[in-house]
């Protein structure tokens, strides 16, 4: 399952729409993936590559391959120092990207497979309490699946690690805003 906006402008109240997903994007095959994935074509024949981060084979500025809390620091961080942290909306809709197999330091788990996707468009277009509630029910959803009351028994320490890592990035961006 995923979630993704219902409409351009949805009621407070229907903010994400579920659409069962078969291992694919939803959106697919939507006009605008088309438009994305040219883009990204024509980019990539330019030299530039516009793609999500991929931890893999990363290094820090010692040459070393990247340890679990530096992927973190630049998954909940802006570039290029790492410094300044990402909105909460970067971070809800880019969560993914610190689970196996983008983050091949952590070992994979079925309970990564139950995450559900937020769609990178809910939050565009929005502003005011609109936002806040829909940021709100999209941040209630994420604490539930981050929760280590929620957590399987049997996650390995590095996975236990990221789950607490990004509950407590989480948490903080949720004091900064609605504290």
């Amino acid at each position: 399952e995923s979630f993704q906006r219902s409409s351009s402008r949805p009621n407070v109240g229907q903010s994400f729409t579920r659409s069962k997903t078969t291992g694919r994007d939803p959106e697919g095959d939507s006009p605008s993936h088309q438009q994305n994935r040219t883009q990204q074509q024509r980019s990539k024949k330019m030299g530039r590559v516009q793609s999500t981060p991929n931890f893999r084979g990363q290094t820090n500025s010692g040459g070393n391959e990247l340890t679990l809390e530096e992927t973190i620091q630049r998954w909940s961080h802006k570039k290029p120092d790492y410094k300044t942290s990402n909105s909460l909306q970067h971070l809800l809709v880019t969560l993914p990207q610190t689970f196996p197999p983008r983050n091949d330091m952590v070992e994979d788990h079925e309970y990564f497979a139950k995450w559900k996707k937020l769609d990178k468009e809910c939050f565009t277009d929005m502003g005011g309490d609109e936002l806040k509630s829909l940021l709100q029910r999209a941040l209630r959803k994420a604490k539930f699946f981050l929760h280590p009351d929620k957590l399987p028994k049997d996650l390995t320490e590095n996975q236990s690690l990221l789950f607490k890592t990004i509950w407590d990035v989480i948490t903080q961006q949720e004091l900064a805003i609605f504290d």
